[in-house]
């Protein structure tokens, strides 16, 4: 989508806004008839669809903008570290070229930094273990941040360059007050502190690329590391942002719905709007200000029914380029998460900043060979990205399970 697809979803996702209001103040103090349910249901479709165009739109133009930031500042860099008496790497080679060259054979990983290592030897950093920090690893962060929600809900992340074990300091009680007679004893009340282990860990995938594909098609004509790039990415980033939802914790990351029990709603398919008030109150006041709601998409499609003891409707369509929101916080779809059956934890909420960190180690490893694939004329391109997640502050989450 270019900028006049962008503004006119914008503008059409307001008129229909509006006129999902005007259908609500209609309707005030009695039900939807079936034709007003039936335009009701077609109206939040079609908000549901161009938030979609928008945020892909969004994200596209983001993307670039962030690659052409990225290249202009090594650009800049290379010219002014380069030693004169070395022979300098073209400023203007970019991802795409780059993954061309690797594609057909030219070079066998490569870099951001346009640094190329023909002597692949697995598992070094100088050789198989070069980062791509740029174009790709951006690709695979927006992978992640569309299907799960721990970095759109404003979970903390955190880039290391290895990948050593961290200890985060974790909160498990806090301090509390209590009324002191005039003269009396204050009693000393602590918080309570504990430790986490971020570790991370692997995650790989591997794209087959026909050699036809590789050396026929010009520069320009075929944009190869936007499609080998999204191929991998997406299969990286998708598998650990499942991970970071629903991790066991145990060889794999700790997925936020890890999160202590805040309600436990009465049916196993439905939950109430007062049981929402009641997870809303299982987090303490100063986090309510900063904290999110995370479900699954057919959760929010069942919630978005739910009224008030007023008749009025507990959800509320955000604005332009805003989450909708959710008795007065932010709303997060995430895939990953369980949708309401028995048993499931369907709803996470709370502030996601002070409960869940993230954490990446290096960037994008990216290699290919076509020894495997010497009888298919194929070429295959491993992306390799390792990363983690743990729950920091029990008091920060609280999740909701069915019965």
């Amino acid at each position: 989508m270019n900028h006049s697809d962008i503004a006119a979803a914008f503008e059409e996702r307001q008129r229909v806004v509006a006129d999902l209001r005007a259908l609500a103040d209609e309707a005030e103090g009695r039900e939807f008839t079936a034709e007003e349910t039936e335009v009701y249901e077609r109206h939040n479709a079609a908000i549901d669809g161009l938030d979609s165009r928008i945020q892909t739109g969004l994200s596209n133009m983001e993307r670039e903008a962030k690659a052409t930031e990225a290249l202009e500042t090594f650009r800049a860099y290379n010219a002014i570290t380069t030693p004169a008496t070395e022979a300098a790497v073209d400023p203007k080679t970019d991802d795409e070229t780059l993954m061309r060259q690797l594609l057909i054979g030219e070079i066998r990983t490569f870099t951001s930094d346009g640094v190329e290592s023909r002597d692949l030897t697995v598992g070094t950093g100088t050789a198989g273990g070069n980062l791509v920090t740029s174009t790709l690893y951006q690709r695979v962060i927006d992978k992640i941040e569309e299907s799960g929600a721990a970095i759109r809900a404003g979970a903390t992340v955190i880039q290391t360059a290895s990948g050593e074990d961290m200890l985060i300091p974790t909160v498990t009680s806090h301090t509390t007050g209590a009324l002191v007679a005039e003269g009396g004893t204050i009693g000393e009340s602590d918080p309570a502190f504990g430790q986490a282990t971020l570790s991370v860990y692997k995650y790989g995938a591997i794209v087959d690329v026909s050699s036809e594909l590789a050396a026929d098609q010009g520069v320009g004509t075929f944009n190869v590391v936007d499609w080998v790039g999204d191929q991998g990415g997406a299969a990286v980033g998708r598998a650990l942002s499942a991970h970071l939802t629903t991790g066991s914790g145990s060889s794999q990351p700790q997925g936020f719905d890890n999160a202590t029990t805040g309600v436990t709603a009465a049916s196993a398919t439905a939950v109430t709007t007062d049981e929402l008030i009641d997870l809303q109150h299982s987090i303490i006041a100063p986090y309510r200000g900063g904290a999110s709601w995370v479900m699954n998409d057919s959760t929010a499609k069942a919630i978005r029914k739910l009224k008030d003891s007023n008749g009025v409707y507990v959800w509320a369509p955000g604005l332009v380029g805003t989450p909708d929101t959710l008795l007065g916080n932010p709303v997060h779809t995430d895939t990953n998460m369980a949708a309401m059956a028995t048993g499931n934890t369907s709803i996470v909420y709370g502030d996601f900043s002070q409960g869940y960190f993230v954490r990446f180690a290096g960037g994008v490893r990216v290699e290919q060979t076509n020894a495997d694939k010497f009888t298919t004329d194929l070429i295959s391109v491993r992306f390799i990205v390792r990363g983690g997640g743990v729950l920091t502050d029990t008091a920060a989450l609280r999740k909701l399970v069915q019965a």
